[in-house]
């Protein structure tokens, strides 16, 4: 885990037994180990998906999977939203659903769904507006995902209860305060 310095989340991931991917996120980012923004978003998004897929009774080794996540997230940088073009909380997310559904580059199943959940994603992300807020990017990703992880690997995740408050907007010079919806 050192690439994203998130050691600590995989700790957190292989201990939990939810199977709401949403409401472990909340728990990864409240961690004190957290950071408010940064790269380590494009590791907590898949990860949660991935460990709450695993509870839910989706096959493989979640640490393998958490590790083959880390390696794959480690070389998406911070700033991809903007430089690439791709928000990397939603490219997590696609990474998880291709190692759950152990894709590869010439597998046709499973291809085009993991295509077509990011772009889902990334249409959800860009409307929601403005740059540059993990918490809210990784948010709108996870919950967004889960209807997609459930139907491609057959497992029933849960769907949060409620909507979290953000804690860490005051720390953000280009939060879109009342315009987001998890602004309190």
């Amino acid at each position: 885990m050192e690439h994203n310095g998130a050691s600590w989340a995989k700790e957190i991931c292989l201990r939990s037994t939810s199977t709401c991917p949403a409401d472990l996120l909340e728990e990864l980012m409240a961690a004190s180990e957290c950071p408010a923004f940064g790269p380590v978003h494009h590791y907590l998004t898949g990860a949660a998906l991935l460990a709450c897929a695993k509870r839910a009774g989706a096959d493989g080794s979640l640490e393998a999977q958490l590790d083959e996540l880390e390696e794959r997230s480690s070389g998406v940088p911070g700033g991809a939203c903007a430089r690439w073009g791709v928000c990397g909380a939603a490219a997590s997310c696609g990474m998880a659903l291709a190692i759950a559904q152990e894709n590869a580059p010439l597998k046709e199943a499973g291809w085009s769904e993991t295509q077509l959940m990011v772009a889902d994603l990334l249409e959800k992300i860009a409307r929601a507006g403005a740059p540059r807020c993990c918490k809210r990017d990784s948010r709108i990703a996870v919950r967004e995902a889960i209807p997609w992880f459930s139907r491609a690997i057959g497992v029933e995740l849960e769907l949060p209860a409620s909507r979290p408050v953000c804690t860490v907007s005051s720390s953000n010079t280009v939060c879109i305060g009342s315009s987001c919806p998890y602004f309190g």
